[in-house]
């Protein structure tokens, strides 16, 4: 059956108009008579130009402009019918800024505006309709939204294994694991091979873990024989996200940063972007690696604690040479007050910001921590010193009756490292 169609002056908001020459004075009391509106159609004769603005009209000081001068011109659209399944296709006419559309006959003569939000609100409120997920990521800039997204790589090897139609039935896996979990649609990507979630809750660590977990067992079940098959995948916080340039900006970026990183990676969005690491046959070595981190820092620490106050940054060097594998160390005292350097080892060869002296950390997510439980090992998260994921580790210490903590960043390659020397020295 076909479709009814929409004639889109339907859904259009009929808004008072105002003349060209109208003088700013009759413009703001006109606005105050009409409070409801925040904004009217300028016109000359019957044609709109553009809209004029309550806040920019109450605003303005000068007496001698007139509604002309001060408005903003919009796209002008002839009015359509549409059927209902083409409906979200005229979201792409409209500016990326939202902006609203004034609608005219054949003649050019005003007959409404169209406006974003409504035109979405119409669309989303036809039960047999669904908005394009792009369509709904473009409407969600700058709200409490998030897009989750899911890839396959290094797929090569196995493509060329076992064919084209075996690597599609792991994606449909993979499809069917994020599915059961989120209990929403999934939309599939065909240029990217990727598998997007459009939510309005942000995606819980335990369930991402889950599904990668899951991902693996089945491939192993299938495919024990060859190199496992990686997960990648990231979260974007589209409360953040204010234009469609930063979103693509956003993605991309977070795409090649969770490519680069070997095995399955999930990386989490936000003002303090987050890195989940899911290899389901390490989970006892990362454990084990985490301990020892902890036990060597106990180490360092107690060096420290043992050493004159003037000499802690000298001590911290030299810890470098046993355990090299920390990228910096910093000192701050009891209120979050950083009273050291950052003390960098010298082995690194990329770039660490320069902390200093008198910085303050107490907002730092460890700090609160540190002083209530002794000690803090934080997941893998962005540094802002090196754009670089990174491991952070504190603990409490005394020093001549007062208290201190020790803090220390160890690069994500360098915990790869461990792994890998763990894996090759200890049978787990």
């Amino acid at each position: 059956m076909k479709s009814e169609g929409v004639n889109i002056l339907d859904i259009s908001t009929q808004v008072p108009t105002v003349q060209y020459d109208l003088s700013i004075d009759n413009l703001r009391k006109l606005f105050k008579e009409l409070h409801i509106y925040n904004y009217m159609v300028v016109t000359i004769g019957e044609k709109p130009i553009g809209l004029v603005y309550k806040d920019k009209v109450m605003k303005t000081m000068n007496k001698n402009l007139i509604a002309g001068d001060i408005a903003r011109i919009k796209t002008r659209l002839r009015v359509l019918t549409l059927n209902e399944e083409n409906l979200a296709d005229l979201i792409d006419i409209l500016p990326l800024q939202k902006e609203h559309i004034i609608l005219v006959d054949k003649k050019g003569h005003y007959l409404g505006v169209l406006n974003y939000e409504v035109l979405i609100h119409y669309i989303l409120s036809k039960k047999e309709k669904k908005l394009p997920i792009i369509q709904q990521i473009k409407s969600s800039f700058g709200k409490e939204y998030y897009l989750v997204v899911f890839g396959l790589k290094n797929i090569k090897p196995f493509r060329e294994k076992y064919g084209m139609s075996k690597e599609e039935g792991i994606y449909k896996l993979l499809y069917e694991d994020i599915a059961d979990f989120f209990n929403i649609e999934v939309s599939c990507t065909p240029e990217s091979g990727e598998m997007w979630v459009y939510s309005s809750e942000p995606p819980r660590k335990g369930d991402i873990k889950e599904i990668i977990k899951e991902f693996h067992k089945e491939f192993s079940l299938l495919y024990g024989d060859i190199e496992p098959v990686n997960v990648y995948g990231m979260s974007i916080d589209l409360s953040l996200v204010k234009s469609q340039e930063e979103f693509e900006s956003t993605l991309k970026e977070l795409r090649n940063r969770a490519k680069r990183i070997e095995g399955s990676v999930f990386i989490i969005h936000g003002e303090r972007p987050m890195l989940i690491l899911v290899e389901p046959k390490d989970f006892k070595i990362i454990k084990t690696i985490k301990n020892k981190i902890l036990n060597d820092f106990d180490t360092i620490v107690s060096a420290v604690r043992k050493a004159e106050k003037d000499i802690w940054e000298y001590i911290l060097y030299d810890m470098f040479k046993e355990f090299s594998y920390f990228e910096l160390f910093y000192i701050i005292n009891e209120k979050g007050l950083q009273i050291s350097n950052n003390i960098i080892n010298p082995k690194v060869d990329y770039f660490v910001a320069t902390g200093r002296k008198g910085s303050d950390r107490s907002e730092k997510p460890y700090y609160e921590m540190t002083l209530k439980e002794g000690y803090y090992i934080s997941d893998i998260y962005l540094s802002q010193a090196t754009d670089e994921f990174c491991m952070t580790v504190a603990k409490r210490f005394n020093y001549n009756g007062k208290t201190y903590i020790l803090a220390g960043d160890i690069n994500f390659k360098e915990i790869h490292k461990l792994v890998k020397k763990y894996t090759e020295t200890v049978k787990v």
